[in-house]
């Protein structure tokens, strides 16, 4: 039973983790963007964190079920938990502009050509 608590708070840390990232990208994003606040945008940052820290900690909970991890050992692994929702949140922020960009980004038409001034002769 006291393994169970133990492997449920670790995940509970994980899920903190996550979303810790998830907001840093999100906050980070933001301020460099120089827009105006979305919520819709900051809101997939901290879903995106949270999903991800809660599957790399249970992936990380049975990656070690075996195994009595140190305090120093668990906190190395919330730690990189938290970058790597931080990565995975700039990852999908940036494949979405990217495939938005290439939707919209159809070649403009040429401009069309404009004959050069003529100046009259004098006569």
């Amino acid at each position: 039973m006291i393994r169970l608590v133990e492997e449920l708070a670790f995940l509970v840390g994980a899920v903190l983790a996550g979303l810790g990232g998830g907001f840093i990208s999100s906050w980070m994003a933001f301020n460099a963007s120089g827009e105006e606040f979305d919520k819709r945008k900051h809101g997939n940052g901290l879903i995106t964190g949270t999903l991800s820290g809660m599957a790399l900690g249970l992936a990380a909970v049975v990656a070690t079920a075996e195994q009595n991890l140190t305090v120093a050992a668990s906190a190395f692994i919330l730690f990189g938990i938290f970058l790597s929702a931080a990565g995975i949140d700039r990852l999908r922020s940036s494949g979405t502009k990217m495939v938005t960009k290439a939707d919209s980004s159809k070649p403009a038409a040429a401009p069309a050509a404009t004959p050069p001034p003529t100046t009259p002769k004098p006569s």
